[in-house]
């Protein structure tokens, strides 16, 4: 027997098993928990195959199988490290005074010798004003936590997230400022830094909040949200 089938055997079993995994996973799949269902249930059925295809060709059986497991043992890890290990950050992040409580001094015309309270979780400088927040709350993954935009004294804004922020960890997680709770019209402002823990991000100065008004966790893989928060104004 000649050498080109042995040689692609592996390249067959990698191909069948990345573009079912896509098209079962990312395309079929309604949610993140059927995603990965659907992919399991893919690995199993293609292990099979492969084993049927050994029995008729035996000299491909060890290409075959060696393959299959080492893909395996691949997806198993890769799962491992995107979406069941939690990554802790603990940013200083900014605050400010609720825009519904902000006086004019808040606002950025009080005595700036003038002693400012201490701020719970990190110095805030004077006028930063909190213009809208919501509670973080589950989609397809639990999660918990605040989500807060502060407007700064010195310009911009950021989008905060903490108090006890925490969420179930996921593949490519970003965060959205979205028009709603599905993420289909958004604004992207990066990676999740972490799936616990104080973090911020940049919002861009022509984003509208009145209509990007919802923080979405987005899984990129699997096309789905993993939680939101409404901001509404403080």
């Amino acid at each position: 027997m000649s050498l080109a089938p042995k040689l692609l055997a592996p390249v067959f079993v990698v191909v069948t098993l990345v573009v079912g995994l896509w098209f079962w996973s990312g395309v079929v799949a309604p949610g993140y928990w059927s995603a990965i269902g659907l992919g399991v249930a893919w690995f199993v059925a293609c292990s099979m195959i492969f084993g049927r295809i050994g029995k008729a060709r035996p000299e491909l059986r060890p290409w075959l199988r060696g393959t299959f497991l080492a893909c395996s043992a691949l997806a198993l890890v890769g799962f491992w490290w995107t979406s069941l290990r939690d990554t802790e950050v603990n940013e200083q992040i900014v605050t400010g005074v609720a825009a519904s409580k902000a006086s004019a001094d808040d606002l950025g015309s009080a005595d700036p010798l003038a002693p400012q309270p201490e701020p719970a979780e990190a110095p805030a400088a004077a006028g930063n004003v909190v213009e809208r927040s919501g509670a973080v709350r589950p989609e397809s993954h639990s999660a918990s936590g605040t989500a807060r935009v502060v407007k700064l004294a010195a310009g911009g804004r950021k989008l905060t997230l903490s108090e006890g922020f925490e969420i179930d960890p996921g593949p490519q997680v970003r965060v959205y400022l979205a028009t709603d709770a599905g993420g289909e019209t958004f604004r992207d402002l990066g990676k999740l830094k972490g799936s616990k823990g104080n973090q911020q991000y940049a919002i861009p100065g022509d984003v509208s909040l009145s209509r990007y008004d919802t923080v979405v966790f987005w899984c990129v893989p699997f096309s789905v949200s993993l939680a939101s928060a409404e901001l509404k104004p403080a």
